[in-house]
C-alpha cells in the first residue's frame, strides 16, 4: 500500500485483487470507478484509492486496468500538487485532489507501466517495453525502447534516474543511457 499526504488528507493506494466490478460481495464499495482500455472485458489489475480526513473516508475510487499486471509499490503512484498519478497495467491515470475526478488517462506502454517519476513538470514512466515521458496533461513527449524488455530477474537495476539522464538495463543485460529528451547517449548493444 502507498500512503500520501495532501493538505491534511491521507491518500491510500492499495491492491484490490479480489474486487469484482458490480458485485455486492466486495469488501468495500468504491464511490467512483475508472477503466483502462479493454478492462471492462478483461480486468487484470485493480487498485483502490481511499481518501481520509481524521480517519474517516471522504472519497474513494477503484481503478481497473487490462494488460500486464501491476502491483502497488513505492513508485507506482505519486502526488503532484493537486493531483494523484497512478500506474495501472498499461495505463497512467491522473486524478484531481481531493475529489478524485479523472483528469486524463494515457496508455504509456503496450504491456505494463511499472513506475512513475516526476521530472521537472513532466512524468517519466518505466514500462516493460519502453520508457515514456508524459507532460502534465498526459500527452506523450517521447518514447524509448531497447532491444529487449526493461525487466531483470536477478534484481539488477533495470531503471535508474541519474542527474543527467536515465540508466536502463534490458532483459538481455544490454545497458543504455538516455537523456531527458529520450535521446540515446550510449549503449552496450553488440550487433
Amino acid at each position: 500500500m502507498n500512503r500520501h499526504q495532501y493538505k491534511g488528507l491521507i491518500i491510500e493506494v492499495l491492491d484490490e485483487p479480489t474486487y469484482t466490478f458490480g458485485s455486492a460481495d466486495n469488501n468495500f464499495k468504491y464511490s467512483k470507478h475508472n477503466f483502462g482500455e479493454g478492462a471492462t472485458e478483461y480486468p487484470t489489475s485493480k487498485h483502490g484509492i481511499k481518501i481520509y480526513r481524521d480517519d474517516q473516508i471522504v472519497d474513494s475510487c477503484i481503478v481497473i486496468g487490462s494488460g500486464g499486471a501491476t502491483g502497488i509499490h513505492q513508485n507506482s503512484s505519486l502526488v503532484d500538487n493537486d493531483r494523484l498519478v497512478i500506474c495501472c497495467c498499461d495505463t497512467i491515470f491522473s486524478y484531481t485532489l481531493p475529489d478524485l475526478e479523472l483528469k486524463w488517462k494515457t496508455q504509456a506502454d503496450q504491456a505494463t507501466c511499472f513506475q512513475i517519476f516526476k521530472q521537472q513538470s513532466d512524468y517519466i514512466i518505466h514500462g516493460e517495453l519502453q520508457v515514456t515521458k508524459l507532460d502534465r496533461d498526459g500527452n506523450k513527449k517521447w518514447e524509448f525502447g531497447g532491444a529487449d524488455i526493461f525487466v531483470s530477474i536477478d534484481n539488477e537495476d533495470e531503471f535508474k534516474i541519474d542527474s543527467d539522464g536515465i540508466l536502463l538495463t534490458d532483459f538481455a543485460k544490454t545497458k543504455y543511457k538516455i537523456d531527458f529528451d529520450g535521446k540515446l547517449i550510449w549503449d552496450t548493444f553488440k550487433k
